[in-house]
């Protein structure tokens, strides 16, 4: 295999690996294990389990089915959790995940605080998926959704 060849190879690799759904990097940072774990906690009804392995005595929660991290650094890149049948309120704790990408929370029963779509979820400065499809929001869209400069996929449609 020539040179070129192999640094070809080598950097497919590691680009591939950095953002796995099956974690072998980094474990996550203890503060953004805190703030899923107090999302959880907003959750009222999980009927398929999809939150069964989000668990506080498991302390990589790059490893919680739904959740998907960098392996370089551990921060929590994506959340998966959309037709989750989830019920329950969209937590302000999600905000201590700076680095997220990728919000699915499509096909769920969760609300904000007021029965509006959050304003907290324009502070995602990462953000570039969100997926808010089939929520029972009522109200206008927050203004604050457009303070989101990196956003390319928006469905807020019933």
């Amino acid at each position: 295999m020539s040179i070129p060849n192999f640094l070809l190879l080598l950097v497919a690799t590691a680009a591939s690996s950095s953002f796995t759904g099956a974690h072998a990097g980094v474990a996550c940072a203890p503060e953004e294990r805190e703030a899923l774990l107090a999302f959880k906690q907003g959750i009222t009804g999980d009927p398929g389990d999809l939150l069964a392995t989000w668990k506080s005595d498991e302390p990589d929660c790059c490893r919680w089915g739904g959740v998907q991290c960098s392996n370089l650094t551990g921060h929590v890149l994506e959340l998966h959790l959309g037709d989750g049948a989830l019920t329950g309120e969209i937590s302000h704790s999600l905000l201590s995940l700076q680095h997220l990408e990728h919000l699915d929370l499509s096909l769920n029963n969760l609300q904000g605080p007021t029965g509006e779509i959050p304003e907290f979820l324009g502070s995602f400065k990462n953000l570039r998926y969100l997926d808010l499809f089939g929520m029972p929001f009522s109200g206008a869209v927050p203004p604050q959704l457009g303070n989101l400069s990196k956003l390319y996929h928006l469905d807020l449609s019933s």
